[in-house]
């Protein structure tokens, strides 16, 4: 068996969303919901050098009812040539870890992904290098595909998706990034989608809320989640020019409808002046793209005004490839995922009707 390791492989290994390089360690994090790897490979047996931090969940006493913290790992999913259903699925637990992605008997070639399937701050995922009786080949020229980039919260992680006991809190098992409606919507497009979403997590901060960070001071950082559990100083950038979206979904609002309420009178005006300026953010680093301004699917409370903000923008403006788009609401006869998020079901009634829009947007050109 053949050791390679991150910084040897070099372009035969593509980075799928964001990703963070420490070349120190020579170890490449992959924190954010569906971020990972992507490689060519022939041989027989391929193994991943893989490490952990872990991240915190809260879990329920069943006897006292008391709310308590533990410690949570990430959960990975190996992806196999353009087979839908991963070929295993397994946590990362503790400083280093080796996992077997695939075996035969036979030498065989395959295009092999390796995403984490959990979020950013309830696991740590590193990437050190992998073994192989085989090759990791150069990938092979086809064209790039479509980007399309996902930031919101849980609704966008996959929160409690693939349970069906919504009375109870997060457990990382349950969480799957690759059934998340964004992941589907990716897939029913072509395209290749990046996360940057946080359960709990507003556009901007307001007084009292748990989250201790908001979107528009998460953003533009490559993964500071990471970087301040390391106690970093300096934070690295991300670099939007060098990773070009073709379209951003911009769904938060749910957790804000209850963040702004902590404003008192001021909340409303609050809340729009940070969206209206996380927008403008938006298009200014992404400045081909089209913007979808979402909500949905657990509530509306803000749609309407969301709706005002965007009409605003886009008179204001000029700029017309901005738009806002409604997800499906719940259905009463599905699945409930936990603490009432939604199910995969309901993940992939979202995944269909966005998929529908970007469909038309593409047709018209």
């Amino acid at each position: 068996m053949k050791y390679q390791t991150i910084a040897s492989l070099g372009e035969r290994l593509h980075p799928l969303g964001r990703t963070l390089p420490d070349p120190q360690t020579d170890i490449l994090y992959c924190d954010w919901t569906l971020s990972g790897v992507e490689l060519w490979f022939r041989g027989s047996t391929l193994l991943a050098d893989l490490c952990a931090l872990p991240g915190a969940e809260m879990d329920r006493s069943p006897l006292t009812g008391q709310i308590t913290e533990r410690p949570t790992w990430p959960w990975c999913a190996v992806i196999l040539d353009e087979e839908e259903i991963p070929a295993a699925t397994f946590a990362v637990e503790g400083e280093s870890c080796t996992r077997l992605l695939f075996h035969t008997d036979g030498e065989e070639t395959h295009r092999l992904r390796l995403v984490k399937r959990t979020e950013n701050g309830k696991g740590y995922l590193g990437v050190r290098g992998f073994w192989t009786d085989g090759e990791i080949l150069p990938p092979p020229d086809r064209p790039a595909p479509k980007q399309i980039v996902f930031i919101g919260d849980s609704i966008t992680c996959g929160f409690g998706n693939t349970t069906e006991e919504k009375d109870r809190p997060f457990f990382s098992p349950d969480e799957d990034g690759w059934q998340s409606h964004g992941a589907v919507a990716a897939r029913m497009l072509g395209m290749e989608p990046t996360l940057v979403s946080s359960s709990g997590i507003c556009v901007t901060t307001y007084r009292g809320w748990p989250h201790p960070y908001a979107m528009d001071g998460l953003y533009d950082y490559t993964d500071r989640m990471l970087e301040d559990k390391l106690g970093r100083t300096e934070l690295t950038r991300w670099d939007f020019a060098a990773h070009p979206a073709d379209y951003v979904v911009l769904n938060l609002g749910t957790n804000d409808a209850n963040g702004l309420a902590l404003e008192g009178a001021e909340g409303p005006a609050h809340h729009a002046r940070a969206y209206r300026a996380f927008l403008e953010h938006l298009r200014a680093v992404h400045p081909g793209a089209h913007i979808l301004c979402a909500l949905g699917s657990m509530d509306y409370y803000l749609y309407t005004d969301l709706q005002r903000i965007v009409a605003e923008y886009r008179r204001d403006t000029g700029d017309h490839r901005v738009e806002c788009f409604r997800y499906p609401k719940m259905d009463i006869a599905d699945p409930v995922g936990a603490c009432g998020h939604p199910h995969v079901s309901t993940h992939r009634k979202m995944a269909r009707a966005l998929a529908d829009r970007i469909t038309a947007l593409e047709a018209q050109g």
